[in-house]
């Protein structure tokens, strides 16, 4: 799969560890939220992963930003100066009876590096009922999943000091992210827009599923099952069952 537009990614408990790039202000401590321009999500969703009414909101309030969609067509590569990447913080607040995702507002990211803050300022809730389940941002040039993608996605692999998905706890919270009996699955997605401002939206298990969004079916289809080539190979492209993934056509 290839996608020729902007790409906003969503991952849950999936963090980068590469330094700040120079001449960027230092990070705040904690993310405030929530952001205003992205409604709250109540649970239940009919999800026990990121509900697909979040990632329509997330995309339309991130893919605005100045920048965020802005890229060189003639080399596909961001515009310096121009091109901006940002971060959200993506967490759920309340109590099990009653929880609600929510995204913290964005900031500039740093070259090649956005991870979630380890604490949120709820508007809401206290520390103490504030769960973090990862993070959001854009590639103002688009980009295909690769193997590199694959390798971060949160599976006991990952080293849980990078991602903490081997114990999926935030240190200061006292339990993972549960609502009720149910705790949130893990999983990440992409938002590809075409030229047409269609938008396509996938989404990935640590298992390897690999799930499209349709309009028409009113739910996730599942495309097949996809695991990172082997290192140092010739090809970064990920190994699916049957081949190349087809996108469904509506």
């Amino acid at each position: 799969m290839r996608f020729a537009f902007p790409c906003l990614l969503v991952s849950l408990l999936v963090g980068c560890a590469t330094a700040p790039a120079a001449g960027f202000a230092p990070e705040p401590e904690r993310a405030s939220g929530p952001w205003s321009e992205v409604p709250v999500v109540e649970m239940p969703t009919g999800e026990k992963s990121i509900p697909i009414s979040l990632l329509r909101d997330v995309a339309d309030a991130l893919l605005r930003r100045p920048g965020a969609k802005t890229c060189n067509p003639a080399t596909q590569r961001p515009i310096p100066g121009l091109s901006t990447e940002y971060c959200s913080t993506v967490y759920v607040a309340g109590t099990r009876e009653s929880l609600s995702w929510r995204v913290t507002e964005p900031v500039k990211a740093g070259h090649n590096r956005c991870a979630p803050f380890f604490e949120v300022q709820d508007a809401d809730y206290p520390s103490t009922q504030v769960w973090v389940v990862g993070f959001i941002h854009n590639h103002p040039c688009g980009a295909a999943p690769s193997s590199q993608d694959l390798d971060l996605w949160p599976t006991d692999a990952v080293n849980p000091t990078v991602a903490l998905a081997e114990v999926r706890l935030i240190p200061g919270n006292p339990a993972p992210a549960r609502f009720r009996s149910t705790f949130i699955e893990m999983a990440s997605a992409v938002v590809a827009e075409r030229q047409d401002g269609t938008r396509i939206f996938l989404r990935y298990f640590p298992t390897g599923e690999i799930e499209q969004w349709s309009e028409a079916r009113r739910g996730w289809i599942l495309l097949g099952r996809c695991a990172p080539a082997p290192s140092g190979g010739l090809s970064v492209a990920p190994r699916c069952d049957g081949g190349a993934l087809r996108l469904l056509r509506e």
